[in-house]
């Protein structure tokens, strides 16, 4: 049986970090073209992840099955301040929770959520809030079977 590892990734791994974007991406961008880019400038998206890497509120994890790359998520603190309409709140939001589609159906998403989980607790937060987009029924399904529920619904139309 393969073991999954979870760590926090280093700038050693932005390769590999770019490379299992492009599985999410595409799904985005056929899911969403008018709002996905059919894929993303590699130097950009490692500029990117390099910047996180720096910024103590982000957390980049990745994981891997016997020494190989096979997902990664990216979370960040938020803190909101109070509005004349909402409390101040302090939240962990899953931006990102991805794996290879060699590696699917073997437990690496659930275990990458609960390390995100437990530093969501470890940190004294008690909400975990991510977007996962209507049409991507896989996404759907896996949340809610963890536990995720609804929390606001946004619509579109297109206008055209």
């Amino acid at each position: 049986m393969s073991s999954i590892a979870i760590r926090p990734a280093v700038d050693t791994d932005i390769p590999a970090l770019v490379a299992l974007n492009a599985g999410v991406q595409a799904l985005h961008a056929a899911l969403s073209p008018e709002i996905f880019k059919p894929a993303v400038d590699p130097v950009e998206l490692a500029s990117f992840l390099r910047g996180v890497l720096d910024q103590p509120a982000h957390r980049l994890l990745l994981a891997e099955v016997d020494g190989a790359a096979a997902g990664y998520g990216l979370a960040e603190i938020q803190d909101r301040a109070e509005t004349p309409f909402a409390l101040a709140r302090r939240r962990f939001y899953l931006h990102h929770l991805a794996v290879d589609p060699a590696f699917r159906r073997r437990g690496i998403a659930a275990a990458l959520l609960d390390v995100l989980e437990g530093e969501a607790r470890a940190l004294g937060l008690e909400t975990v809030v991510l977007d996962a987009w209507a049409a991507n029924a896989g996404a759907q399904a896996f949340f809610a079977a963890a536990g995720y529920a609804p929390l606001n619904l946004t619509r579109a139309k297109r206008l055209g």
